[in-house]
């Protein structure tokens, strides 16, 4: 049986399968955020101002967003092995062509094939949780594999960009994409699906059981618990995504007169926050074997944190630090909501659900980095330095002014979201 089969690997080959799919998600964070340390170097190469640096952002999330129900049900269907390898692949090419693109729309098209390859990387390895562990660890893996995520966007931060001081960013970028096609081969030969390699294949069942499928995701969609849950963590992600994949660094470097190397630093604090808070929150949840507290946390930490660093210019370095990583920390609190979601949806439909929930948190970071882009450039005065446009303090304040925003759109939203019975 598939299920015995399972018991007979040593908890060992567990952790590694579940520990390669992080690493992928490790290196899809990385270049995720990987647009904000060269702001510059990629608006003076192709001549771009702040709202098409935003679709940079917009064009990866879109790819992600719309990627996220079918490659919930590819996994449901197909496994995580084959699909995080082909992701991965995408990815370091995607990598790839941005390193080549002749003109914008090239770079814009390397964006969205490497948001094409991201989208598996987070669930296909929640997928691996799910199946190689059991279910009371699920919201605990869930925070550790944040975790590592975040400790990608840290590298995708000051480390980035100290190497693109050093190596150049094309030639750091053909570094990364190395580094892609190596995961993908480590994942296709080392991961496997919990599938019995001997079960015999059966069309009629098979062809059952994605009936039985298609069904479960019509009703995900039909569910307004399930869009309260997603739309939530939209509210909740899109801020992190705003900051750590597009212009945190660029509004840290204006607001405080630093670097891009210094300025990285301060959002990478960010990152350090989720990589705090994803694993103890998840914990809290499931000790506490409720997710709504958890939800509640982390909206009003994330929008107390956002009021500050939005609006008040902090005479200290050290207080910047202090209120990015509170910020990363409570951030990370709408991580229970992938458990919460998954809860309120049958067995087999656990893959389609957790990847509406991030196909919708995805959106976030769509929508918002374009719309800071859109205010920069209405409050923009037309200064220049070196072929870069450079926007004003006040109006870097008005434009992250979204973030709170956002923070105490979530907390309204928690209102009408019902937590299931246990």
């Amino acid at each position: 049986m598939e299920q015995s089969n399972l018991q007979q690997k040593p908890t060992w080959y567990s952790w590694l399968v579940w520990l390669l799919g992080s690493t992928f998600y490790f290196y899809e964070f990385l270049l995720q955020v990987s647009p904000n340390v060269m702001m510059p170097d990629l608006s003076k190469h192709f001549h771009i101002n702040a709202l098409h640096f935003g679709y940079l952002a917009t064009f990866y999330f879109i790819a992600y967003s719309i990627m996220q129900i079918p490659a919930g049900v590819l996994m449901d269907k197909y496994g995580a092995r084959r699909l995080l390898t082909l992701a991965a692949l995408v990815c370091a090419c995607g990598t790839l062509l941005l390193v080549q693109a002749p003109n914008f729309f090239f770079v814009e098209l390397a964006r969205f094939a490497t948001g094409i390859g991201s989208a598996f990387a987070l669930l296909g390895t929640l997928v691996l949780a799910s199946r190689w562990f059991s279910h009371r660890r699920f919201a605990m893996l869930t925070g550790i594999t944040i975790m590592l995520g975040m400790l990608g966007a840290i590298f995708g931060q000051r480390p980035l960009a100290i190497m693109i001081n050093l190596l150049g960013w094309q030639f750091s970028l053909h570094i990364l994409a190395i580094v892609g096609f190596i995961i993908a081969a480590l994942i296709w030969l080392i991961v496997r699906d919990n599938k019995n390699p001997l079960q015999t294949h059966n069309v009629a069942a098979d062809e059952h059981q994605w009936a039985e499928l298609m069904a479960s995701v019509y009703r995900l969609i039909k569910s307004p618990q399930a869009w309260l849950i997603a739309l939530y963590g939209v509210l909740l992600y899109g801020p992190t995504a705003t900051l750590g994949a597009a212009w945190g660094a660029t509004f840290v470097g204006t607001i405080y007169g630093l670097s891009r190397a210094d300025a990285a630093t301060y959002i990478t604090v960010i990152f350090f926050g989720w990589v705090v808070g994803s694993p103890i929150l998840g914990i809290i949840s499931d000790w506490l074997q409720r997710r709504k507290p958890v939800l509640y946390a982390g909206a009003i930490g994330g929008l107390l944190s956002s009021l500050v660093i939005a609006f008040v210019h902090l005479p200290s370095l050290k207080l910047l630090a202090l209120f990015m990583f509170i910020f990363g920390f409570f951030s990370s609190g709408f991580l229970p909501g992938f458990s919460l979601i998954r809860e309120t949806q049958p067995a087999k439909a656990h893959g389609a659900a957790l990847g509406f929930m991030n196909m919708i948190n995805s959106l976030g970071g769509a929508i918002a980095p374009p719309i800071v882009g859109v205010i920069l450039d209405l409050t923009w005065q037309g200064t220049m330095v070196n072929g870069v446009p450079v926007y004003s303090t006040m109006g870097f304040h008005i434009a992250i002014g979204i973030i709170p925003l956002s923070m105490l759109l979530a907390i309204i939203t928690l209102f009408f979201v019902k937590e299931p019975c246990k």
